[in-house]
C-alpha cells in the first residue's frame, strides 16, 4: 500500500505486486460527463420503461422493445463506446459501464438492450473491413438495424467451437450457402442481421458470418422461459441460405477469437447488469423492511433482518468496486498501448484481453452476488415475495440466467486460475518465482496471522498481503503436484477461481475504501470491510483446505494446511454490532446508497 509511483499491473498480475489506491477507480470517481450519461439514461428508463415494467415480465414485451430501440437509438444510447465517425460518443470502457449499470435495470428489455450494443456493435466495430463499418455501424447505432447474436446449438453450448451449422461456397464463389439451427437467441424475434457462427467447408474452427433475415433465415417460436418474459429467445434456422462471400466477417476459420472476445467484453457487463438489478433488489428488501408491521415494530428492526440488509450490502459495495476497477485497468492499458503505437482498434481487442481474467473474475462474483441479494430480498417479503405479482419474483426469476451465459460460472471458474498459468508458462508474468518464495516461508514456519497497528486499515492491509501469499501456495502446490495434468482436475481449478475471485474483490474493496477514508459514512465502511474481511478469511479456509488435500500425501496435507491456516487468523471482532451499523445505515437510507 506504500506504492507511490503509478503502474499499470498486467492481468492477473494483483496476486503479485500491491497497487496504491490512487490508482484504482471507483464510482467516488465519476466525472460530470459519467455520471450525466447516468442520468440521462435513467431519465429515459423512467420514462419509457416503469410504466410498463409488467409488460416486460410477458411475452408481450418482446413487440416492444423494438420500438424503444429505436427511441434510445435516437438519443445515442447506443453508441456509447463506437468512434464518433460510425455515429457513436466515443467514451471509454469506465464510462460505458457506468452508463450500462444503469441501463440494466429495465427487466427483460435490458437483455435487447446488451446483446443490439455490446454483442451486436463490438464485432463489427473490431473486425470489420471498412466497408462493413460503412455499411452497418450507423445503422445498428441508431437502432434502425437490429441484431442478434448467434452461436450456441442444440449440441455446442459451452463447447462453442463444436457446433454443426456449416456455410459452403456457391458454385460462382460469390455465396456461402449456411445451413443449420441455432438456439437461445436473443432478440431474434425481431433482429434485421445476425452474426453467425457457422465452419465453412471442412473448416476445424468457426468463421462468422453477417447474415440479413430477409435472405431466407427462419424462427422457431417464442420459447417458454424460467424468466426475462419480454426478450425475444427464439431458435433460429438457416436452409440454405445464400450469404454474399464479402459479409465473412474477420478473418476464415477465425471466429472463435471474434466469439471469445466479445465474451470477455460480455462478461464484465454482466458484472454491471448485476450491479444494477443487485441495486434495485436491495432497494425493495429495505422498502419492504422499513413498511412491514410485525409484533408492533417494523420489520427493519429486527436483528435477523439487519442481518440479511448488511450482508446485501457487503457484497454490492464489494461487486461495484470491482467492476469499476477493472474497467479502468482496461482503459489504462487501452491508453499505454496507443500511446505505444498501436492502432485503436487492435488496442481495444488487447486492452480487454489482457484483463479477461479479471472480467471473469467479476461475472462469476457478480452474478452469485446478485442471485444471493435477490434472494434474501425475496426473503424480507416472505410470503408476499412468493406472488408471482410482486416485483422481486420477477428478478428471481430473471437473474437465474446470469450463472449461465457468457461461459457458466463453472467455465469461468476453470477459466480464471488457467488464464494465469498460461501466463505464467509464457514467462508473461513471474508467478512460480513468487510462489516458490512464499513456499519457501511455508517450509520454514515464517508465515504468520495478519498484523494489527495503528492505522485505522493496518490489519485488513496485512490481511491483504497474507491473502494473496496464500493465493500463491495453493497454485503453486497444485501447479506442481498436477503440472500438465491440471486441466483434468476440474474440481481443484475452480477451488483456486474461488481463492484468486476473493483476493480481487477484497483487494478492489479495500483500495477504493483507502483511496476515500475521509468520506462522511467511513465508519460505515470500515465495518463493511471488517465483515467482508472475516467472510473472505471463511471462504478462502474451505478453498484452500479443498486444494491442499487434493495436492498432497495426509501427513504433508495437514502440515501445509496448519502453515497456510495462519495466514487467516483475525483477532476478535464484533461483527454483530458491525453488521448492525451497517443495517441502520441503509435502513435509513431506504435504498443503496454509499
Amino acid at each position: 500500500m506504500s506504492v507511490k509511483e503509478k503502474t499499470i499491473l498486467k492481468g492477473g498480475e494483483f496476486l503479485l505486486s500491491p497497487t496504491n489506491p490512487s490508482d484504482v477507480f471507483s464510482p467516488e470517481d465519476y466525472t460530470e460527463e459519467q455520471n450525466m450519461f447516468r442520468s440521462s439514461i435513467r431519465d429515459f428508463l423512467n420514462k419509457e420503461i416503469e410504466p410498463i415494467k409488467e409488460k416486460f415480465d410477458s411475452k408481450e414485451g418482446t413487440t416492444i422493445a423494438p420500438h424503444i430501440l429505436e427511441k434510445m437509438g435516437e438519443l445515442g444510447f447506443h453508441g456509447i463506446g463506437v468512434p464518433t465517425e460510425y455515429g457513436g460518443l466515443n467514451c471509454d470502457m469506465k464510462t460505458e459501464l457506468a452508463y450500462g449499470e444503469i441501463a440494466s435495470d429495465s427487466f427483460a428489455f435490458s437483455q435487447a438492450i446488451g446483446v443490439h450494443t455490446g454483442l451486436g456493435v463490438y464485432p463489427i466495430l473490431l473486425y470489420g473491413t471498412e466497408a462493413q463499418k460503412e455499411k452497418y455501424l450507423n445503422d445498428i447505432v441508431s437502432a434502425k438495424i437490429k441484431c442478434s447474436y448467434c452461436l450456441t446449438e442444440p449440441g455446442a453450448g459451452s463447447d462453442a467451437n463444436s457446433g454443426k451449422t456449416k456455410a459452403v461456397f456457391s458454385e460462382d464463389k460469390k455465396h456461402f450457402i449456411v445451413n443449420g439451427q441455432k438456439m437461445w437467441i436473443t432478440n431474434s424475434g425481431f433482429a434485421d442481421v445476425f452474426f453467425v457462427f457457422c465452419k465453412i467447408e471442412n473448416d476445424k474452427n468457426l468463421s462468422c458470418l453477417i447474415v440479413h433475415k430477409e435472405w431466407g433465415v427462419t424462427l422457431g417460436a417464442e420459447e417458454k422461459k424460467l424468466g426475462i418474459h419480454g426478450s425475444s429467445t427464439r431458435q433460429v434456422f438457416f436452409e440454405n441460405v445464400k450469404v454474399p462471400v464479402e459479409n465473412l466477417l474477420g478473418e476464415r476459420d477465425k471466429g472463435f477469437k471474434i466469439a471469445m472476445n466479445a465474451l470477455n467484453a460480455g462478461r464484465i457487463k454482466i458484472a454491471v447488469a448485476n450491479s444494477g438489478i443487485g441495486k434495485r433488489a436491495f432497494k425493495l428488501g429495505v422498502n419492504y423492511a422499513n413498511q412491514r408491521e410485525q409484533f408492533g415494530e417494523k420489520i427493519a428492526a429486527f436483528g435477523a433482518i439487519k442481518h440479511k440488509i448488511a450482508a446485501m450490502g457487503c457484497k454490492l459495495y464489494a461487486l461495484e468496486s470491482s467492476w469499476n476497477r477493472a474497467g479502468h485497468q482496461i482503459d489504462e492499458f487501452y491508453n499505454e498501448l496507443i500511446e505505444s503505437g498501436v492502432d485503436k482498434l487492435e488496442a481495444k481487442i488487447k486492452s480487454v484481453a489482457e484483463y479477461s481474467m479479471e472480467c471473469a473474475i467479476t461475472k462469476v462474483y457478480g452474478s452469485e452476488a446478485e442471485s444471493f441479494i435477490v434472494d434474501e430480498a425475496l426473503q424480507i417479503h416472505g410470503g408476499m415475495g412468493f406472488s408471482a405479482e410482486s416485483e422481486i419474483s420477477t428478478h428471481y426469476r430473471n437473474v437465474r440466467g446470469n450463472r449461465i451465459y457468457e461461459g457458466t460460472n463453472e467455465i469461468n471458474r476453470i477459466l480464471i486460475p488457467t488464464m494465469l498459468l498460461r501466463k505464467a508458462m509464457k514467462g508473461e508474468l513471474p508467478f512460480m518465482q513468487a510462489a516458490m518464495s512464499s513456499f519457501q516461508e511455508l517450509q520454514s514456519g515464517l508465515l504468520t496471522a495478519p498484523k494489527n497497528g495503528p492505522g485505522t486499515y493496518d490489519l485488513a492491509i496485512s490481511f491483504l498481503e497474507n491473502i494473496k501469499k496464500a493465493s500463491l501456495l495453493s497454485s503453486g502446490l497444485a501447479a506442481q503436484y498436477f503440472q500438465e495434468k491440471i486441466k483434468h482436475q476440474q474440481e481443484v481449478l475452480m477451488s483456486l477461481a474461488d481463492i484468486m475471485i476473493q483476493v480481487y474483490l477484497f483487494e478492489s474493496t479495500l483500495l477504493r475504501t483507502i483511496k476515500h477514508k475521509d468520506v462522511k459514512n467511513a465508519s460505515i465502511r470500515k465495518n463493511m470491510i471488517d465483515v467482508l474481511m472475516f467472510e473472505t478469511a471463511d471462504l478462502l479456509l474451505k478453498s484452500t483446505r479443498e486444494v491442499v488435500f487434493a495436492c498432497s500425501n495426509q501427513e504433508q496435507a495437514i502440515s501445509n494446511l496448519k502453515g497456510i491456516q495462519r495466514l487467516y487468523q483475525l483477532p476478535a471482532i464484533n461483527l454483530k454490532e458491525s453488521r448492525r451499523a451497517i443495517a441502520n445505515y441503509f435502513i435509513d437510507q431506504n435504498s443503496y446508497t454509499i
